[in-house]
């Protein structure tokens, strides 16, 4: 038995594959905050953020993050400001709001109803321009990470634990009271 090609069927090309989207940082202007560069995922988080998406971003590595339950959150804010400490960058989520604050800080945190992140945790850090009210899957900044200049050290710019303590645990009381 014998096949017959035509002259056609032998000029057919081959069959390409698809060409596969690179994943290039989209520019999203200056990075704001230098805590990100540290943790090896800035060009996954300029990528995310250019495309208006969350940033997984490891904590444990250059910050921490303290998550304060519920409605708590905007309470601990107004306590840390009323105290006069600059509370850095927090992130409004529907569990609460995350506080970021300096790497290792959080460690010894022990305050009933908080909670740290552990080491290694990823934080879904939504896009610098995203402030509340508005929200990517529910997050948004409720303070916005400030600019530090690249040559400021990776904490720069976000407090220790330790000085949003009181504040929590006043805010914890006044809730309590009010219950």
């Amino acid at each position: 038995m014998s096949v017959h090609v035509s002259a056609t069927e032998r000029a057919l090309p081959e069959p390409r594959p698809a060409p596969v989207e690179e994943l290039t940082a989209a520019p999203v202007g200056p990075v704001p905050f230098n805590w990100v560069a540290p943790t090896g995922r800035l060009e996954r988080a300029l990528t995310a953020w250019g495309r208006g998406h969350l940033a997984e971003v490891p904590a444990g590595c250059s910050f921490d993050v303290l998550l304060v339950p519920g409605s708590l959150g905007r309470d601990v804010l107004a306590r840390v400001r009323a105290a006069g400490v600059r509370p850095g960058p927090v992130v409004l989520c529907p569990a609460g709001a995350e506080f970021i604050v300096r790497a290792g800080s959080a460690a010894d945190w022990c305050a009933p109803g908080a909670t740290v992140l552990r080491s290694g945790s990823l934080a879904l850090l939504p896009p610098p321009s995203v402030l509340v009210p508005e929200s990517v899957a529910g997050r948004g900044w409720l303070v916005p990470p400030v600019h530090r200049a690249p040559s400021a050290p990776p904490g720069a710019g976000v407090p220790s634990a330790a000085s949003l303590l009181e504040p929590f645990l006043a805010a914890v009381q006044a809730a309590s009271e009010q219950a």
